[in-house]
């Protein structure tokens, strides 16, 4: 009787394919959270370059219209940079949205007095933008300050800061 299988014939025992695909799970295993969290900053660089893209526009709009921005828009900001309701239809940049919020959301935004004023005028006012974060919560930006969770955003003062439940290392 004639064996099926020579001896001669090369392939791979079940115990080298078991032991291949414990390798290529562990491999896995290591790859994915760090995936994950390259993610998660890639989000936070993000916001921290459209926050900041947000008040620098606002500050040219500021100078172009001599007036600040709440004032000088038809439409709420910041989506007055965009949409061609700032003064004579200008488009300051491009539309940006929250990588943290739902689809199609755009930033939080503040116009606050500075420092030592009484009231937010085109020399002494503070602009800022935020992002809800990975919580999802808005948080509040009092325009110096972050007092959300994990909310990251812009200012005038302080430039890019964050809120103190931000959980990766400063995009900033």
């Amino acid at each position: 009787m004639a064996s099926c299988f020579k001896q001669d014939e090369k392939g791979f025992t079940l115990i080298e394919l078991l032991i291949v695909v414990a390798i290529v799970g562990m491999l896995a295993a290591i790859a994915v959270p760090n995936m994950m969290s390259g993610q998660q900053r890639a989000r936070y660089s993000r916001s921290a370059g459209d926050t900041r893209q947000i008040v620098t526009q606002a500050q040219v709009l500021m100078s172009d219209s001599s007036q600040v921005v709440n004032a000088a828009c038809k439409n709420p900001m910041p989506g007055c940079l965009w949409d061609g309701s700032a003064p004579n239809g200008i488009v300051y940049m491009a539309k940006v949205t929250d990588p943290w919020a739902p689809p199609g959301t755009t930033y939080r935004w503040n116009q606050a007095p500075g420092l030592g004023c009484g009231a937010a005028s085109p020399g002494c006012v503070v602009y800022s933008a935020w992002t809800v974060g990975a919580d999802g919560a808005p948080g509040v930006w009092d325009g110096i300050v972050a007092l959300g969770g994990d909310d990251l955003g812009n200012s005038t003062l302080l430039g890019c800061a964050f809120g103190p439940g931000l959980p990766t290392t400063s995009p900033c």
